[in-house]
């Protein structure tokens, strides 16, 4: 070895007993059990109500075909939804057994973890491994069910990657078989998501500068199938993305701010790993406009460091450059650099995009700690062991507060709301629950504060005009459905479908409780409350030829039929319903008094 290198040897791992073992192992498992184990008593949030407790597919085996096939799913994680349709008929509607599969496997990936950097002869593996354990950013892809497929895609991925490093290490016969679990583990990984980059060759300097030709061609050859397949299943999300996106404009900006964008966020992921302070679901929108100058100062930071590190590799820094580098190459599905549905937030960061991203940096964190520990200076040890002994502590007390977040959507939203005002997914989300508890002055104001800052969505006008009626403002909350029906009907994707049904139910519903009000006390109908009877009759009929098997549409519309006497007209539309829901109370006594009337 060089004598420059000499300086900069890394310190050989540390090796353990049996019963240090054991003892480590148990260690990561209670603290990560200890940190998750408010969340046994948690809810469904968020995306849980769409993947999980709404979610048809799950309901029988004709689902899970579906699953596969892709053809009713908003992205192609079928490994994923296939577990989810699993605990479903398992645990059904309790969120408890969710949540005992989430912790399992985040106990299990930290143990991964540890193994792994062991395996590739990185010191300060175990610490490594508790950190990833316990870090206040990956509380958001444990305690929120919906991100099972972080989970499930770290736990296969690291197995495949441990299957690729025994290759060189068995025989022929036992290689080939190494090899295929490798392929298959990576394979399971993508189905259960595809934000996932094998990023494992953490050479030490020895050993890269051994390699031969030869043994440069045989990497190529045995990792081209990894590639392939990353490739494929990544194109595949990409389209299942842009079929959901449809024709729903997320603005990403140029391509400059584009790449300013995605070093700012690596820089923004960096950061929240070394130092996760005022964590949330929803961060504050980013910008995706020309980007100014010294806004590309974070693109050639990056790119200065990466260069340094790459040229003074023989003298230590070989291995940081490869942390670095593996980081960044982990983040790229998810910088911003294509159209992708997250985005639509209008912000583009999250701290579950980051789940898979932050092993390597870990790594390079905890190698350093083991370095300074290995220092012959007793003050030096006592130091490093204090600071790091308080770091571990904090961040295991702030996971702690933060999986007690995700316990409900009312803590959720109000904690996302009390650090970033200005989400609207926050805000819709938190109008639709003050909806259900009839709290309507507050669900119109959140859902008014999201039409404010997403006036694009039709779904948020909807609700809006929900709130509005419900509080007998029924002409905001009709100027609201028209809002809605308007940016529906102007894309061709949306114009015809069952969300455009709802919308015009409700209009009419409206205009039929607005028509009655002007009737009250006129000795005969009016000709506005005669216009608005005759429009609401339309929107019914219209809601029906877009999704006929509605039964409360043919009833709402049976009923003012035969409130405006139209008798023949509106039998048929209280049977439809009765057809449909046998003993419908309102359709059965209109029913019964309309044949009453005409014996």
């Amino acid at each position: 070895m060089k004598p420059r290198a000499k300086r900069h040897a890394r310190v050989a791992p540390a090796k353990f007993t049996l019963w240090q073992q054991t003892a480590l192992i148990a260690a990561i498992i209670v603290a990560v059990a200890m940190v998750y184990l408010p969340v046994l008593r948690g809810d469904f949030v968020w995306d849980d109500f769409l993947l999980i407790t709404g979610n048809p597919l799950l309901q029988n085996f004709s689902g899970l075909v579906e699953i596969w096939s892709g053809g009713r799913t908003a992205d192609y994680f079928p490994l994923t939804n296939t577990i989810f349709w699993i605990e479903h008929h398992l645990f059904g509607a309790n969120a408890t057994g969710y949540h005992a599969v989430n912790i399992l496997l985040q106990i299990a990936n930290a143990l991964l973890v540890w193994r792994l950097l062991t395996r590739l002869n990185i010191p300060g593996a175990w610490l490594a491994g508790l950190i990833f354990g316990i870090h206040p950013v990956h509380v958001a892809s444990v305690a929120w069910i919906s991100e099972l497929k972080n989970l499930l895609a770290m736990f296969f991925a690291l197995l495949s990657v441990l299957c690729f490093l025994e290759l060189d290490d068995q025989r022929l016969r036992n290689s080939a078989t190494a090899y295929a679990a490798s392929l298959v583990f990576f394979s399971l990984a993508l189905l259960s998501k595809t934000q996932v980059v094998m990023c494992a060759w953490w050479r030490d300097e020895k050993s890269a500068e051994a390699k031969t030709n030869h043994d440069l061609r045989r990497d190529v050859i045995r990792s081209w199938p990894f590639f392939a397949l990353a490739i494929v299943l990544g194109l595949v999300t990409m389209w299942f993305q842009n079929r959901g996106i449809g024709e729903e404009e997320i603005v990403i900006g140029s391509l400059p701010r584009r790449f300013v964008n995605a070093a700012m966020a690596i820089w923004w992921y960096a950061g929240h790993l070394f130092a996760p302070v005022r964590l949330m679901a929803i961060y504050p929108n980013w910008r995706f406009d020309s980007p100014r100058v010294l806004e590309w100062l974070p693109l050639i930071a990056l790119i200065g460091i990466l260069t340094g590190l790459w040229h003074w590799r023989d003298r230590g820094t070989r291995g940081a450059f490869f942390a670095v580098a593996c980081f960044v190459v982990a983040l790229l599905p998810s910088l911003g650099l294509v159209r992708m549905a997250y985005v639509r937030s209008g912000t583009l960061v999250a701290d579950h995009l980051q789940y898979f991203a932050d092993v390597p940096l870990l790594a390079l964190f905890s190698a350093g700690v083991a370095y300074a520990w290995n220092h012959q200076q007793r003050m030096t040890k006592i130091a490093t062991a204090t600071i790091v002994t308080l770091l571990v502590g904090a961040m295991g007390t702030y996971a702690f507060a933060r999986v007690q977040v995700y316990r409900n959507e009312e803590t959720l939203w109000q904690d996302n709301l009390s650090k970033n005002p200005d989400a609207w997914q926050a805000h819709i989300m938190m109008a639709q629950r003050r909806f259900k508890q009839e709290r309507y002055a507050e669900a119109a104001y959140h859902a008014g504060r999201a039409a404010e800052l997403k006036p694009e969505l039709a779904d948020i006008h909807n609700e809006l005009g929900l709130a509005y009626c419900r509080l007998e403002r029924f002409e905001e909350g009709m100027a609201e459905y028209r809002a809605a029906l308007q940016l529906k009907e102007a894309k061709p994707s949306t114009a015809r479908n069952a969300g455009v049904a709802k919308i015009r139910a409700n209009l009419a519903n409206a205009l039929a409780i607005t028509a009655n009000h002007l009737s009250e006390s006129a000795p005969t109908v009016p000709a506005e409350a005669m216009r608005r009877y005759d429009e609401a009759i339309r929107q019914y009929q219209e809601a029906l030829e877009l999704d006929p098997q509605q039964p409360a549409i043919h009833r709402n519309l049976g009923m003012l039929l035969a409130q405006l006497g139209r008798y023949d007209e509106a039998i048929a539309h209280l049977r439809a319903t009765l057809q449909m829901v046998p003993n419908e109370p309102l359709a059965r006594e209109t029913l019964d008094a309309i044949e009453a009337s005409h014996r």
